[in-house]
């Protein structure tokens, strides 16, 4: 049955985290581009980033593709971007190292040509030449060499002609050339010994000069700048919440927010076990069980922060119901989400759109958001957290675990007090006016310390045991893929 994540207003199983320490006040503006976000290349007047930026980067950049020549847009059921060199595709159908693919330039250019040189081989034609029985073709010299050095395959595609000379239609100059499936190689024996003695064909330019509708995507665009930006860890979370975390931040990596337009966090897409979301533990209705997605609520908080922090309009959040030491002790500054009833949203309130960049660094446990947009100069300013009506903590709550050896006893959580945490955030304009005055008020209930026990253990005298079988009989807790560490979810 077609599961769907409930990403809990409980709060995920935590241990060993310090107390919270209520202290937040700075101002955040927009910050200027240039990051693993988005870069402006003021020659043509766009911008390129994301994952198409880290493929451009990786594979050569501007000596290797040329400037961009439009902003990303839809073209032919696909998201493009055009550079003088190649054109950019996003393919999110596709398995990660095939997102971002280069159009089949080479294929497109040489259709229906038939000279000796396109004639389908069966063997190398020289000792020296690299064949490619997959495309009847060979591959030697700088060519070759250049090939190899700056991508390959995945960059290029296989050779779909042998060594030629032709005329360019662009510069109106003879040049040696030999297609691919993606690209054109051009050489330049005038720069011999230098990295620039085998150049790409402008193929990208070409095939824009072909297409008057994409033409009109070349009018230059203003820079985008760093809006706002959150950082969240989980050093101490278990492989599943880890798991989820990072496939859920992906999901919004790329995500364009037109002005005017409110976005979802639930309408990111099927937070469900058939995506790939895995089980992790959670304190349910006072109880231990397994649910899908832990994590989640992370990565919604961590949205939450950087839409905050870039000033946009904030039109649905609620805090979790206990204190949970993940996101860096802000208290106050969190946010959590319950499909299908519970949804964190923001308004992107700005003139321009707004691009999301993601990333999920499982090295340093960090999740990462980033708006990039337009300023309109709007900056930001927070007071507090204030904290009230305090409670302490209770006495100790214990539940059986059929899952645990005989003896063993666990902490889960580390007991927490209630409280009313109220953070003010204040966006300004330019002109000294208020746009936003927000109070993010949160109702925290205290949270006792959570053990669970194995066969063999006989609970302390004075704690209140969860009866086993309102547990199992109630939900079975599945097994769990491996085994929890001890520093928890």
């Amino acid at each position: 049955m077609h599961r769907r994540i409930q990403l809990l207003i409980v709060a995920l199983v935590a241990l060993n985290f310090a107390p919270a320490v209520p202290a937040l006040a700075r101002s955040v503006g927009a910050q200027p581009a240039g990051g693993s976000g988005f870069a402006y290349f003021p020659e043509t007047g766009h911008n390129v980033g994301l994952a198409i930026k880290r493929f451009y980067d990786t594979h050569g950049g501007i000596d290797i593709f040329g400037l961009p020549l439009t902003e990303v847009f839809d073209e032919d059921g696909i998201r493009v971007q055009y550079f003088e060199r190649a054109r950019f595709e996003l393919h999110p159908e596709l398995p990660p190292e095939f997102y971002v693919s280069l159009s089949l330039l080479g294929r497109h250019f040489t259709e229906g040509r038939a000279e000796p040189a396109f004639q389908w081989l069966a063997a190398a034609p020289a000792a020296d030449r690299t064949f490619f029985a997959e495309s009847g073709h060979s591959l030697g010299g700088s060519f070759r060499g250049f090939w190899q050095g700056r991508g390959g395959l995945a960059a290029f595609g296989l050779p779909i002609s042998e060594e030629f000379g032709e005329i360019n239609p662009l510069d109106g100059k003879f040049y040696v050339v030999q297609y691919f499936e993606r690209a054109r190689f051009e050489l330049h024996p005038e720069n011999a010994g230098t990295p620039y003695e085998v150049q790409l064909s402008q193929l990208g330019r070409q095939l824009l000069n072909e297409r008057p509708a994409a033409q009109a995507q070349a009018a230059p665009a203003q820079p985008l700048v760093l809006l706002g930006r959150a950082v969240t860890g989980f050093r101490t979370s278990a492989a599943e919440r880890r798991d989820n975390i990072a496939r859920a931040a992906a999901l919004f990596d790329g995500v364009v927010v037109q002005p005017g337009q409110e976005h979802s966090f639930l309408s990111a897409g099927n937070f469900s076990e058939e995506e790939g979301f895995v089980e992790g533990y959670a304190i349910v209705g006072g109880k231990l069980e397994k649910v899908v997605g832990g994590g989640l609520c992370q990565v919604a908080t961590t949205l939450f922060r950087a839409a905050s922090n870039a000033g946009m309009e904030i039109t649905e959040r609620a805090g979790h119901t206990y204190v949970v030491y993940f996101y860096e002790n802000i208290l106050g500054f969190d946010a959590t989400v319950f499909s299908p009833t519970r949804d964190f949203k923001w308004r992107n309130d700005t003139p321009g759109p707004i691009t999301i960049a993601t990333a999920a660094d499982l090295a340093a446990s960090t999740v990462t958001f980033e708006l990039w947009g337009t300023s309109d100069g709007r900056s930001v300013s927070y007071e507090g957290p204030f904290t009230k009506n305090v409670v302490k903590p209770g006495g100790a709550t214990w539940q059986y675990d059929h899952q645990l050896s005989s003896g063993q006893v666990r902490q889960l959580v580390h007991g927490r007090a209630g409280m009313d945490v109220t953070l003010i955030r204040t966006v300004t304009m330019p002109d000294g006016s208020v746009k936003h005055l927000d109070n993010f008020f949160t109702h925290y209930q205290p949270w006792n310390d959570f053990y669970t026990y194995g066969a063999g253990v006989l609970p302390p005298s004075g704690v209140t045991v969860i009866d086993p079988r309102v547990v199992y009989e109630a939900r079975p807790l599945a097994p769990p893929t491996r085994p929890l560490p001890d520093d928890g979810l």
